[in-house]
């Protein structure tokens, strides 16, 4: 102990054990949470069904159980969803409200939905030669002046 570095060492703590399983004990009173469940106000449901996505019912699942999981089956999108923050739909959808902004957002991408778009070109990018188009061999001469 001459360098000082082993001061106020005592015994040293044993090894940490590993932890033991607890035993399978409900973390939820299931007839609880399903009284609660079907009690929810309209409001409630309404955040669930837009936002209770299929990797949030298993997040659910790990944390409270599978039994919680089963009363929840049937709310909810069955894909996963992008959330887009409202000051991002407000700075892109300006209106007199939220709720104006948000009903323009919705029109707008439905307008897109229905858009004909063409399929991506066949042939790598920018598609296959044109076949219907003469051959020039003609080298590109000087941009005229004047023309940008």
């Amino acid at each position: 102990m001459a360098n000082g570095n082993m001061q106020g060492m005592g015994m040293m703590a044993p090894p940490a054990q590993p932890m033991q399983e607890q035993a399978s004990m409900p973390v939820v009173d299931i007839n609880s949470f399903q009284q609660s469940f079907s009690n929810l106000s309209d409001e409630s449901n309404k955040v669930l069904e837009q936002h209770l996505t299929p990797p949030l019912k298993k997040v659910f699942a790990e944390l409270f159980g599978q039994e919680v999981v089963q009363v929840m089956k049937d709310i909810g999108p069955t894909e996963a969803t992008v959330n887009v923050p409202i000051t991002t739909i407000v700075a892109v959808y300006p209106a007199g409200t939220i709720e104006e902004s948000i009903q323009m957002m919705g029109q707008d991408f439905a307008s897109k939905a229905q858009q004909n778009i063409p399929n991506a070109p066949q042939g790598g990018l920018g598609g296959g030669p044109m076949m219907d188009s003469p051959q020039t061999n003609v080298p590109p001469g000087p941009m005229p002046k004047g023309i940008v």
